[in-house]
């Protein structure tokens, strides 16, 4: 059996509850996993498993619908990224087996109704308003490691609209996804702040935290999520915290059918305005990066992304 990626687990109820001194003890080892293998499982983290578990349903209600209704909620421009993606809509340099959700801060018009879904999304709210306040106070915990100033994050999100993502990968075979060039989720690296990340237990993310191509597993951990480090958090901090390489393949079980797998992610992305400009910290440390918009960052990356839909252009 391979071994698991070596991702330590935080306590978080210490950053919430506790005093001084449990917060500057959470906010080093929060740094610390950053800036080594940029992963770190969130345990007591505050979220009522009841919601996170009423979500994975409502997933679950959402991708068994027949793809002509949930085509109805397609997602149609990249430079608002908000409805729903079929299997193949999303490419990034590879063939990806998975569906997606996205759903927004501010406007979600591609979002079923009460009628179509009841509790569909009035609970995506309500959990995405609990992922993005734990998600800022991970970001705060950096914040005070680093010497930003606590409200260093705060101060560059106050318009900002995470994507909440629901993912179904459907049961496949085996040998589909085992192919050249195809995977559940193929090698990447996300693109924006960090990501909160709910997974079920069938399992199958791996990640390659040193870019050498040895991929360990990231196992599901019960009542934790994962938070990890993207690109632009990689490039503010000057590669002090790690946006490392990871992917979605076959879980370890037996049989030619792979069974159905569902996550959660929580993209955090700062103001569209924010330019993101590498700190240092150090006599004479080097800018590793030229400094770019937040905003058109994120649009770039979306498109790229999404080269096999045409987004803009109604496909419904």
């Amino acid at each position: 059996m391979v071994e698991a990626a070596n991702i330590a687990v935080v306590s978080f109820d210490r950053f919430i509850n506790g005093h001084e001194e449990d917060r500057k003890a959470v906010a080093k080892e929060v740094y610390d996993a950053f800036s080594s293998v940029g992963w770190l499982y969130i345990a007591d983290h505050g979220i009522p498993q009841s919601l996170v578990d009423e979500v994975f349903g409502l997933a679950k209600k959402f991708f068994d619908l027949s793809i002509q209704q949930k085509l109805a909620w397609r997602l149609k421009d990249a430079d608002v990224n908000q409805g729903y993606t079929a299997d193949g809509d999303e490419a990034n340099g590879g063939v990806d087996h998975k569906e997606c959700y996205e759903h927004r801060r501010f406007a979600n018009p591609q979002c079923p109704s009460p009628t179509e879904l009841p509790g569909f999304k009035e609970t995506l709210d309500d959990f995405y308003s609990q992922c993005l306040t734990l998600a800022l106070n991970v970001l705060k915990c950096l914040a005070m490691a680093m010497d930003l100033g606590d409200n260093f994050f705060d101060n560059i999100t106050k318009k900002a609209d995470p994507q909440l993502r629901l993912i179904h990968y459907p049961s496949i075979e085996r040998k589909v996804v085992e192919q050249e060039g195809h995977a559940r989720i193929i090698p990447h690296t996300d693109f924006g702040l960090c990501t909160l990340l709910f997974q079920d237990e069938v399992g199958g993310l791996e990640v390659d935290p040193f870019h050498t191509g040895d991929f360990k597993p990231a196992l599901p951990k019960g009542g934790t999520a994962l938070i990890n480090i993207a690109d632009l958090l990689q490039r503010l901090t000057n590669d002090r915290c790690r946006s490392t390489i990871h992917r979605v393949v076959s879980p370890t079980v037996a049989g030619d059918v792979l069974p159905a797998r569902y996550s959660i992610p929580f993209f955090i992305h700062p103001d569209p305005d924010v330019l993101i400009d590498p700190i240092v910290k150090e006599e004479g440390e080097v800018k590793k990066y030229e400094p770019v918009n937040a905003g058109e960052w994120r649009v770039w990356n979306t498109k790229k992304n999404y080269t096999t839909l045409k987004v803009g252009v109604a496909t419904a």
